[in-house]
């Protein structure tokens, strides 16, 4: 690590202020800990902390907003909140120890929370069997069950938290339009796709408005935020992205591959989806690629030619679809 207390371009802090805030978090020395940077934060920076047998992590909310895109900004107030909610549910989700955003000792929020034991599902799905994949997908369907038994009477996006929707056409085409504006200031020319998302909308907005709840979903449950030891689920991570909408906009409804598990939809209960919520689904996976196509962009990783394959294959289908 760096010596001064931030590294502008990574959002590192030194080991003499994580000491610091391990100290005024905890109330006991940190002489002696080990610090460790984890890999998968792709808004911000986490550290694994041990203090002899014990673990914790450290999370720190962004420096720099400038790569991320707008729908994720400004939602690290919302994690804490969420994750404080995971508890009260009794939700197998980290617990947050201790919260501070003074920005006396750091620049930025952080918190402290528990560490979850467990192997990243995404790295380890290919070693496991098909009987260990269905049970593992049948367990990710009833957290978010558990999850989306949160009903609401209105929308709710963390990162705009005062703008209001009249329904669901209005809230996912503000997603939709986010994502293009991003794009513009990237200097990344969507117009064609633009137009056929567009069309979309407007030919489906009675399938895209006739949705039964509004609920909490975490529409990032994907399977590299999923901690798993001996087949049983011992976690989720990452609770910045849970949104009052449509249950569908849960992950595992709409994965990039078009495949949706029949093990998840046993777990979560939804063993039938009607016409309109295919629809639905198939709008929901085109978000999902355009999102990826966008922070592609934003955060220099190169253009994946699959991604624009995949979401040209979509809007055509659904373009073309008849009832």
């Amino acid at each position: 690590m760096k010596e001064n207390n931030v590294d502008l371009s990574k959002g590192d802090v030194s080991l003499d202020t994580i000491k610091l805030m391990y100290e005024q978090a905890f109330k006991i020395s940190s002489d002696g800990i080990e610090v460790r940077k984890l890999h998968g934060g792709v808004e911000s920076v986490v550290y694994l902390i041990i203090d002899n047998s014990e673990k914790n992590v450290l999370k720190l909310a962004p420096l720099d907003f400038n790569k991320t895109i707008s729908v994720d900004k400004n939602t690290f107030w919302w994690e804490i909140k969420m994750l404080s909610f995971m508890e009260k549910i009794n939700f197998p989700s980290p617990r947050v120890l201790y919260y501070d955003n003074h920005l006396e000792i750091c620049p930025v929020p952080y918190f402290f929370m528990s560490y979850i034991k467990g192997e990243n599902y995404n790295d380890v799905k290919s070693t496991l069997s098909k009987s260990e994949i269905k049970s593992i997908e049948f367990q990710i369907g009833v957290l978010c069950k558990k999850i989306s038994n949160c009903i609401s009477q209105n929308f709710f996006l963390p990162s705009f938290p005062n703008k209001k929707f009249a329904n669901n056409l209005e809230f996912v085409s503000f997603l939709f339009e986010l994502l293009f504006l991003d794009a513009k200031n990237c200097d990344l020319n969507l117009l064609e796709i633009k137009e056929k998302i567009h069309q979309i909308l407007a030919k489906y907005r009675e399938s895209l408005n006739n949705i039964t709840k509004l609920c909490l979903n975490h529409t990032d449950i994907w399977d590299g935020n999923i901690l798993i030891d001996r087949g049983k689920i011992t976690g989720i991570v990452d609770f910045s992205d849970l949104y009052f909408c449509d249950e569908l906009m849960t992950f595992y409804f709409h994965t990039i591959d078009g495949i949706i598990s029949e093990d998840f939809l046993n777990g979560y209960g939804k063993k039938h989806l009607t016409y309109d919520e295919k629809i639905r689904i198939q709008i929901y996976r085109i978000y999902v690629l355009l999102k990826m196509i966008v922070e592609c962009k934003l955060k220099n990783y190169g253009k994946f030619d699959w991604m624009y394959d995949s979401i040209s294959t979509n809007l055509a289908l659904l373009l073309k679809k008849e009832r």
